[in-house]
């Protein structure tokens, strides 16, 4: 009996996971001190803290997670600190993605490339080309359409931009001259107003905010000229993206198998599902979302040049961007498209509906016709919460949150319908044939 119970402690002691030097945790630490030990050890954690206190400058968050994984380490079987230890490197994981953000600008630029014209090599692989040489000849292809729109389209742009800032000009000086005429003059003496005591007070309002003006815009170019390494920077990531993008594009199969691959094995089908799902949704989206885009801009300017409304190029590229953000970017396109068309010759009138007739046909043959067949109902999302997400999202994140929300919301509502499917034991195909849209 004697020799079971020793080998029946042994076995157990075998079981056990941790040696003897960690299996003990803090309240059996402190049972096995005595008086003297306790307080040396009180003692030593004061001195810890006035030695933390005094190197507080150089400590990090590199420091600070490191000495909390090393506190915790042994008593990682508790799930309270287990679940600490997690949130310490979540949150360090944050700290340290923003802290290198600008660095991973373009490798996060050169990967939405790459998952964008994966769809095109992966066809042109399937007809035996090298992916090595269709990422080749694509991102040459459009390095060169980025080139000739820099060199052709742009000035032509910048031109009008500043053609269009001058009619703004003259359009206030000619209502500071209507201002300041005889008759508005009367009209204001009239009703007791002194116009020459309302041009003093414009005056000493203005002139000093014209200054400050002035200053802040030589302090500008002061900045620019003292940062022009942060411009050289820039324009290396810009240099950089493509061949970034070249990598990414010929090894995409392989980094997306690497990645299902850190997941654990029991967990990558269902990783590997969920990246299918995500790639229907947000990646139809997006490539179907740029090309009506693209279309849309295109039309417009074509449009507007052959019914002589001004700036039809600079409306155009106006309006293919706006054209990314659902409702909103609508009226904003038609309010600018009028507005704009009053700067141009006779008849103005007819030129103001042509310029918001044009740009509503164009917006309905999108939504009736180009929109089901490029881009499909996989969004499908309710107008009520693709406003509410435009809302939020440019809220917090403005002009890029307006043309990120929309995608990023249908992704969510992808993963709570997985969760949802999940839940009530039902396969995900036949969750989403029996779900109403949201």
């Amino acid at each position: 009996m004697a020799r079971k119970r020793q080998s029946s402690d042994r076995q157990s002691r075998n079981k056990t996971p941790f040696t003897d030097k960690r299996r003990d945790s803090w309240e059996s630490f402190f049972q096995s001190l005595s008086r003297l030990e306790i307080a040396l050890f009180v003692g030593a954690v004061l001195l810890l803290l006035v030695l933390i206190y005094t190197v507080q400058s150089i400590i990090s968050p590199f420091v600070v997670l490191g000495a909390m994984l090393f506190l915790l380490y042994p008593l990682r079987r508790y799930a309270m600190a287990k679940s600490i230890m997690w949130l310490s490197v979540l949150l360090f994981s944050l700290w340290f993605v923003y802290e290198i953000s600008s660095i991973l600008a373009p490798f996060v630029v050169s990967l939405l490339f790459a998952y964008l014209l994966n769809p095109v090599v992966t066809r042109l692989h399937v007809w035996r080309i090298p992916r090595w040489l269709s990422s080749l000849v694509l991102i040459l292809f459009f390095v060169g359409l980025l080139v000739l729109l820099l060199f052709f389209v742009f000035p032509i742009a910048v031109t009008q931009f500043e053609g269009m800032v001058n009619a703004l000009s003259d359009v206030f000086e000619g209502f500071r001259t209507w201002l300041w005429s005889s008759r508005m003059t009367t009209i204001l003496e009239r009703y007791g107003v002194s116009a020459e005591e309302l041009r003093n007070t414009l005056s000493q309002q203005l002139a000093p905010r014209f200054e400050d003006i002035v200053r802040n815009f030589l302090q500008g170019i002061l900045l620019f000229v003292t940062s022009i390494s942060k411009v050289v920077t820039r324009v290396f990531y810009i240099i950089l993206i493509p061949f970034l993008t070249f990598y990414l594009l010929t090894d995409f199969e392989k980094i997306n198998h690497r990645f299902r691959m850190l997941f654990p094995h029991r967990r990558r089908e269902q990783v590997a599902i969920y990246m299918q799902r995500a790639d229907e949704v947000i990646g139809r989206y997006l490539r179907g979302a740029l090309f009506i885009a693209l279309l849309q801009g295109i039309a417009v300017t074509l449009t507007f040049s052959l019914f002589g409304i001004k700036y039809a190029l600079l409306l155009g590229i106006v309006a293919g961007l706006l054209d990314l953000v659902p409702y909103i970017g609508l009226i904003i396109t038609m309010i600018l498209s009028a507005i704009v068309a009053l700067f141009s010759e006779e008849p103005i009138l007819e030129k103001v509906v042509l310029a918001v007739s044009t740009v509503g046909i164009l917006h309905l043959i999108e939504v009736t016709l180009l929109a089901p067949k490029i881009v499909g109902k996989k969004v499908g999302m309710h107008p009520l919460l693709i406003i509410l997400s435009l809302l939020v999202f440019s809220f917090f994140l403005g002009f890029v949150g307006l043309l990120i929300a929309v995608p990023t919301t249908a992704l969510i509502i992808l993963f709570v319908r997985e969760w949802e499917a999940a839940r009530k034991g039902v396969s995900s195909s036949m969750y989403h044939t029996i779900e109403s849209e949201w």
